[in-house]
């Protein structure tokens, strides 16, 4: 199972784009989309993921509705990247005459690049208004998962349209 969140703030790419002609002074309320008990995480990082998500709407004035003005949205992606290191190390003086040995080494590491995606929906047009994505290494230390869901999350809403 896919382990959130990524590692560092430095090595995080966000972006965000919106609707230009959407009027963002008019929603006041959200609610998440059944999509969003879909993530590819575990149920611990999804409640964590909605916590986080909900924590930065309510900072932009949102409440939390059974009718809200806007859904929200949230899925991840995943893909796992190798990359290899071969260390050679030489046995005695004369390897480059013929004599001596030589070892070599290759070191594997694996990580997984992941991207969490955001998006607002209009509920009465039916219609994408925003979205935030966030593209870095997945950090599978759990003592700092909760706080770079957090961290990546408001990182995301830093550029929210007001």
């Amino acid at each position: 199972m896919l382990m959130i969140f990524m590692v560092g703030c430095a090595s995080i790419k966000v972006s965000t784009d919106y609707d230009r002609k959407a009027d963002f002074s008019k929603y006041k309320t959200f609610n998440f989309s059944k999509e969003v008990d879909k993530v590819t995480l575990n149920d611990l990082n999804r409640r964590r993921l909605k916590d986080a998500i909900s924590k930065e709407m309510q900072a932009k004035g949102f409440q939390i509705s059974t009718t809200p003005d806007v859904l929200v949205n949230a899925f991840v992606k995943g893909k796992t990247k190798y990359s290899a290191t071969a260390n050679t190390f030489y046995n005695g003086g004369m390897y480059y005459r013929g004599f001596g040995s030589s070892s070599t080494y290759v070191d594997v590491n694996k990580s997984i690049e992941g991207t969490l995606f955001i998006d607002l929906i209009d509920v009465q047009e039916k219609k994408m208004i925003w979205e935030g994505v966030a593209e870095g290494l997945v950090n599978p230390r759990t003592e700092t998962r909760e706080d770079k869901i957090n961290s990546v999350v408001a990182m995301i809403f830093k550029n929210f349209p007001q």
